[in-house]
Formats: structure tokens, C-alpha cells, sequence
């Protein structure tokens, strides 16, 4: 759905444009944004990882997306882990939750890498992924994903652990291999690979691989292609494959060689293929609470708090809410308010949390404050509140990652007041306007 912004964000982007023609620093990707995400991928080409700042897939694909593609760890690990101006990092909400769909991790090396984004880095990535948001990795970033190599026993210091077994070593270097597709891999519902569902001549250099005939992983991964290697140590073994067992985290897609650095044919495909799986597989939205009628819900808290059932909203984030409508109900009253210069949208959809239909009603007029008076039907509802406004990005002088602009604090959430009311036929006088706050118990203002 279209982003609306108010007419000072308007402001701030044309100035950011005129300052990029002029210095010349280059704007961001004019892909849409998805749906309750600030952009659609993060692509990590940063310390002791290839330098990569085009992503042929993301493009073709038409995804949006961001990197950090330097050696300076500072500046990874601030765009990571956060800062005073950002507490949370670019991959995060303020509550916790993935602020991109995908993160997508180049080669190079995955334990330097890993000790380069320090504990706090490497917690963010791990909390990205079991908050909903997908990891696609090549070559290293297969190997960072994982708990360790070969036959080692301990979980690697550096490693994400979020793939939670071993990965093996091919011992091949600067080679071309071969792909096989098999026919029960689901990257044919998104692209076809010729009649013999092949795919030739792909670069690998020291990548990684997983067994199809012994392993504790055997039940719980999903092989998505196969190395056609005579000869050598992972003929006829995984060479792409996928984990997901929880329906709130991302999915994992490990791919042991180097699709992604082809700009067109089977190879581009093969690599969009693994991003629409991945990107497919992200976790299921995330409930923060069950409204109840006559109280006011103030969500104003911040990523310190470590509560996020009352944090505040990002840029571009969904906030989703469960509500009962009585069967003796004659009116609902959903009422949104922020003292606040953003665009917030209202959705409310009966039955089931399901984004990919139209919402039963939306009211998403600029402006912050919404309210919506109806006679709804009784049973599940479920009322989504948008922070419409994103941040402008433009990259910086060295093409290497994105500075935000960000007059209106979005990075660390904007505040607001949810309000249900119902009216029933047994509707008694009552106090009304209680505020729940901080799991506090209600307090009438």
C-alpha cells in the first residue's frame, strides 16, 4: 500500500535529494516499501565480508533495500547494535521487532566477521531472526549462520547459532560446480530451471555444505538444491538448504557458493528464487495485546524498558491488537491518538490476522488522530495501527551505508493512545477514560 507522508517529511526529502545531486551522494532505492516494514531487505557486506553494494537479485526482484559495505566496525556496529540517536539499530524496532523482512549476509570470512560485530551485534542478529525476520546467507554467511564446522562439538564463538547444527567444509577452492534442483524443492514454485532442472557453472570458493544421510539436522532441513561434484567431498550432499520449526521466527536459507554475483540467466534466478523462499518464510505477526473496552492503552515506552507490549512504534512498523465484540454490542468506538506530526493509519479486520486481504475497514487520511465508530459484528477482531511516516535515507559520501533523516525521533518510536469503547444494550454508567500503562494496574486520569 502506498507510504503518505505529511508535507514536512515531504519537505525533508526533496532537500535531501537536491543535497545528494549536489554532493554527489546517491538515493536511496525508489523500490516501494512493504506493508508494516521500513524496507524489504539488509544486505551485510561489512567487516571481513565481501564489499558488495549491488544485490543483482534484490534488484530484479524489485525488493528495497540497504547496506553496510566497509571495514570500519565502529560504523557496522552502530548501524547494528544502535547508538544514543538509534538505540535499537537500523534492523530493529524500538520493541524488538525486524525492521527489515530479510537480512542477507555476503562472503568472506563468518568467524572474523562475527567477533567484528562484537556480543551486541551478534544478539541483534540473533534477536532479528527469532522475532520474524529471515537470514539468507552465501558461502560465509552459510557458515556464520550455523553453530559450528565439521565435527567440532562447542558452538564457534562468532557464529550466530541460529541454524543450530554444523556445517562441513567442501574443500574446494575457486571452483565451478554444478546444481541439481530436485523436483520436491519448493524454489520451483518461484522459478523454473529448463527440463532438467539444472543450474551450471557456479562459483565456490571454500563454501559449505550438509549431508542428505546422516545428521541430527536431517528431520528439520530442507534440502533446496543439490552439488553435482564428481570427485569431490559434497557431490550429491545439500548445497542450498532451508530451517524454520517455529512459526515466530524468519526462516533460515544457507547457500554454499556464489549465485548471487550473477547479474542474469539460471544463476539470478536461482538466487531470486532463494530470497522469494526466504523472504516467504518470515514469522507470523506478533499479537501485542487483547483490548478491553473502557480502557485507553498508552504505548510510550522505549527500547530500554525492555517491555514491548507498551513500546513505541517505528517507521513503517504494524502494531497489531485482538478485541471480543460482544454478541449484545450496538457500537464499537476505536479511537487513535498521538501528539505527534506523523502519519498514522488504522486497520481493522474480523475473524483472523491475515494482512494479505483488505482490511474490513481503514482509515488512512493523513494525519495522526483516527477514530472509527461502527456496529461490528460480533466475535475476533483484530485492529492494526501503522506508523505510516518512514525516515528519508541517502547514502553517505563513501557509497558505503545510509544516513537517516529523522527530525521527527522515528528511529526510537513515536508514542500514542489506543482507546476502545463498546456500547451494549446492558450498558451500565461507568467511569470511563482508564489508562493501561507498563502493565500497571489501570488508573483513571
Amino acid at each position: 500500500m502506498p507510504v503518505i507522508l505529511n508535507q514536512k517529511i515531504r519537505i525533508v526529502i526533496g532537500a535531501l535529494l537536491l543535497l545528494s545531486l549536489s554532493n554527489g551522494v546517491y538515493a536511496q532505492s525508489t523500490a516501494e516499501s512493504p506493508p508494516g516494514f521500513y524496507k524489504d531487505l539488509f544486505m551485510s557486506s561489512g567487516v571481513n565480508l565481501s564489499s558488495r553494494r549491488k544485490l543483482f537479485a534484490a534488484e530484479s526482484l524489485g525488493l528495497s533495500y540497504e547496506y553496510y559495505a566497509g571495514k570500519d566496525a565502529a560504523i557496522q556496529n552502530r548501524i547494528v547494535a544502535g547508538d544514543d540517536r538509534d538505540t535499537n539499530g537500523a534492523l530493529l524496532y524500538p520493541d524488538g521487532a525486524p525492521r527489515f523482512r530479510m537480512i542477507y549476509v555476503n562472503g568472506g570470512g563468518a568467524t572474523n566477521h562475527g567477533k567484528s560485530l562484537e556480543l551486541s551485534g551478534r544478539q541483534t542478529l540473533r534477536q532479528f531472526f527469532n522475532a520474524g525476520g529471515s537470514y539468507c546467507g552465501s558461502c560465509a554467511g552459510s557458515f556464520f549462520s550455523g553453530r559450528n564446522v565439521d565435527a567440532a562439538t562447542q558452538k564457534r564463538l562468532g557464529y550466530l547459532h541460529i541454524y543450530p547444527y554444523n556445517t562441513l567444509n567442501t574443500g574446494m577452492k575457486k571452483a565451478r560446480v554444478g546444481h541439481v534442483i530436485p523436483e520436491e524443492s519448493p524454489l520451483l514454485k518461484y522459478r523454473k530451471f529448463g527440463a532438467d532442472n539444472y543450474v551450471e557453472d557456479i562459483y565456490h570458493n571454500n563454501g559449505n555444505w550438509m549431508s542428505r544421510e546422516k545428521g541430527d539436522h536431517l528431520d528439520k532441513t530442507e534440502v533446496l538444491a543439490i552439488y553435482d561434484t564428481p570427485g569431490e567431498r559434497p557431490d550429491l550432499g545439500a548445497a542450498i538448504w532451508a530451517y524454520k520449526v517455529k512459526p515466530e521466527t524468519g526462516r533460515v536459507v544457507n547457500i554454499g557458493s556464489h549465485p548471487e554475483g550473477v547479474e542474469d540467466g539460471e544463476r539470478l534466478a536461482l538466487t531470486e528464487a532463494c530470497f522469494m523462499y526466504c523472504l516467504d518464510g518470515g514469522g507470523v505477526p506478533a499479537v501485542k495485546a487483547e483490548l478491553v473496552s473502557g480502557e485507553t492503552r498508552l504505548m510510550n515506552l522505549s527500547t530500554e524498558d525492555k517491555n514491548p507490549a507498551f513500546t513505541k512504534i517505528g517507521d513503517g512498523q504494524f502494531h497489531h491488537f485482538r478485541m471480543v465484540v460482544p454478541t449484545d454490542a450496538v457500537r464499537t468506538t476505536i479511537q487513535l491518538t498521538a501528539e505527534t506530526d506523523v502519519d498514522f493509519h488504522l486497520y481493522v479486520r474480523q475473524g483472523q490476522l491475515d494482512l494479505d486481504r483488505p482490511a474490513d475497514f481503514q482509515l488512512t487520511k493523513p494525519g495522526s488522530d483516527k477514530i472509527l465508530r461502527e456496529r461490528l459484528e460480533p466475535g475476533v477482531w483484530f485492529v492494526t495501527v501503522e506508523c505510516a511516516t518512514r525516515v528519508a535515507a541517502a547514502k553517505d559520501e563513501t557509497d558505503s551505508f545510509y544516513v537517516y533523516s529523522d527530525s521527527q525521533d522515528l528511529l526510537n518510536g513515536v508514542p500514542y493512545r489506543l482507546m476502545l469503547d463498546q456500547k451494549t444494550r446492558r450498558h451500565a454508567p461507568r467511569v470511563s477514560g482508564s489508562v493501561v500503562s507498563q502493565n500497571k494496574e489501570p488508573s483513571v486520569p
